[in-house]
């Protein structure tokens, strides 16, 4: 029968890259190597992979220290009878030096995740001759769901649903994003309202988080194009994308109802890459009509995973 698997994961500030190697090549252990500054990311993968909440089956290193990298690696793995995969995809540079030193001398297979244009590549390698061979090359399928990916990059949340003008009323804002959520739930493959992570003093929450495939966008839903509503939504969408929040992989959108931005507003919006979706036809409180659903669901997806070149 096959061995067991190790798989050998380099934790930078990015979990998405080891979960979904991780779900896609389910060894029997994995071996998370962070540093004491990505100790977070790995404790909050630890604990998607495993549940277990602490780090002491894994292995800290010194982010720069080539030479020690090399030789906490090799101490760590000494000795083992199972197959060692290392994921080559995370960490500093000399980590990922480290590993691919003791990947080749071991003459162990490695795998990169290629995350380019909206889509999850998974590249298999091995060594023939010391000379690294890709022998594989696939798409992923989607391996995770919102609360995975939320999971992965805080340590905690709350759904608060759409706004409410008082307990059980919804505002008119909530009624817009119901409308919105209700025209994307049967077109993408997955949206949750009203999420709040924890920290950042709870500031952030964000309206509607989408999902297609492995690709997460983030949503304000804003019925007017207001200046002061959408700049405040441009801010809402920034902090909810930057690295220590949602990651730098997260598509950012902010769907407007009525009116148009400000000059300045759609300029910087632009700048940001956020999508801004218009939304005309909206209603008070009802369904979107079937072809501005579609069309919003369309742009959407184009933006989460942009057409492949031929």
């Amino acid at each position: 029968g096959r061995r067991p698997m190790i798989l050998i994961s380099l934790v930078g500030e990015q979990p998405i890259p080891i979960l979904l190697p991780v779900r896609r090549l389910a060894p029997e252990e994995n071996l998370l190597v962070y540093t004491s500054q990505s100790a977070p990311v790995a404790r909050r993968l630890r604990r998607l992979i495993s549940t277990v909440d602490d780090l002491r089956s894994d292995l800290q290193i010194e982010p720069h220290d080539l030479p020690g990298a090399l030789a906490a690696l090799q101490r760590c793995l000494a000795g083992t009878t199972s197959e060692l995969v290392f994921n080559l995809t995370g960490g500093t540079k000399p980590m990922f030096l480290a590993a691919y030193t003791l990947a080749q001398r071991l003459g162990c297979p490695f795998v990169y995740l290629d995350s380019a244009r909206g889509v999850s590549r998974l590249q298999r390698f091995s060594f023939e001759d010391r000379l690294p061979v890709l022998q594989g090359s696939e798409i992923l399928p989607a391996l995770i769901s919102i609360e995975d990916y939320l999971h992965a990059h805080v340590d905690s949340f709350k759904l608060e649903g759409f706004h409410q003008a008082a307990p059980g009323r919804l505002s008119e804002g909530g009624l817009f994003e119901r409308s919105v959520c209700f025209a994307l739930e049967s077109r993408l493959d997955q949206v949750l309202a009203g999420v709040r992570p924890s920290g950042a003093a709870g500031q952030i929450e964000i309206d509607l988080l989408l999902r297609l495939g492995n690709q997460v966008g983030v949503a304000e839903v804003k019925l007017s194009g207001n200046r002061d509503l959408s700049k405040r939504g441009l801010d809402q969408l920034k902090m909810a994308a930057e690295p220590a929040y949602l990651g730098t992989y997260t598509a950012q959108f902010l769907i407007v109802g009525a009116g148009h931005l400000s000059p300045s507003v759609a300029g910087l919006a632009n700048e940001r890459r956020i999508s801004v979706l218009y939304l005309p036809e909206y209603e008070d409180g009802r369904p979107l009509p079937a072809p501005a659903a579609a069309r919003l669901a369309d742009e959407i997806r184009r933006r989460l995973q942009p057409p492949r070149r031929p």
